[in-house]
């Protein structure tokens, strides 16, 4: 009898169990609001230089930031990115490869492993002797 017993609270505890994992498996009711992840946040941004054009956006992660580009290049021109964090420490550059007369897309990913990532990015045209010809600092929102 002892064991019949127990093997029938050990069958309840199982069929016990497999209800609460079904319940936790389940998917959430309709009047549970579902939860949101906000989006990283991003900066549309342009710089000029005679013929010269660059234009995108910046978007701003936990610990980089990604320059989203479109470099129009008048004679030869680069693209330079300065991530800084919020007391103005440099991080690690990030440069596009002198472009000639031509128009190139792409994207610079600048990492500063710090939490909340780069509070300012500034972005430079150069010319083909290293000299900057325009400079914009850009402020996480």
């Amino acid at each position: 009898m002892e064991f019949k017993g127990m093997l029938r609270r050990v069958v309840g505890v199982g069929a016990a169990l497999a209800a609460a994992g079904t319940m936790l498996m389940a998917p959430a009711t309709a009047g549970a609001a579902p939860s949101s992840v906000a989006a990283d946040p991003s900066t549309s941004w342009d710089l000029v230089y005679g013929a010269t054009k660059a234009s995108g956006t910046i978007r701003w992660h936990q610990r980089s930031a990604d320059v989203d580009y479109t470099l129009k290049a008048s004679y030869c021109r680069r693209l330079w990115a300065t991530p800084y964090d919020a007391n103005y420490k440099e991080y690690p550059s990030r440069s596009t490869g002198l472009r000639c007369d031509d128009t190139s897309s792409n994207t610079l990913n600048l990492v500063v492993n710090i939490p909340g990532g780069p509070a300012h990015v500034t972005l430079c045209l150069q010319n083909e002797d290293g000299n900057r010809l325009v400079c914009e600092q850009y402020d996480r929102p």
